[in-house]
């Protein structure tokens, strides 16, 4: 009798590490998803901060083309404050 209690035993515990590895694996898959999302995630913002950087260059020599033939240029805040108050 002892012996099929020890049996029983012996699988429950076989059954728990089972379990504990394949929640270890779950979890390192999850690791890696992770990690390659945080790379890509990295890639997109240096991609995005490249963009923005070449946009305000842009901008910065249409406004000198601009204020150099007499073009008033107005600021960005200024232009969001009359569009709010257009709206409001």
């Amino acid at each position: 009798m002892f012996t099929y209690v020890l049996i029983g035993l012996l699988f429950v515990l076989a059954g728990v590490v089972g379990l504990q590895l394949t929640f270890m694996f779950y979890i390192e898959r999850l690791y890696k998803m992770r990690v390659e999302h945080t790379k890509q995630l990295e890639r997109d913002a240096r991609h995005l901060r490249d963009k923005i950087e070449f946009l305000e260059r842009n901008l910065a020599e249409r406004n000198s083309l601009l204020e150099r033939h007499g073009i008033e240029v107005e600021a960005a805040d200024e232009a969001w404050a009359d569009i709010i108050d257009d709206r409001g």
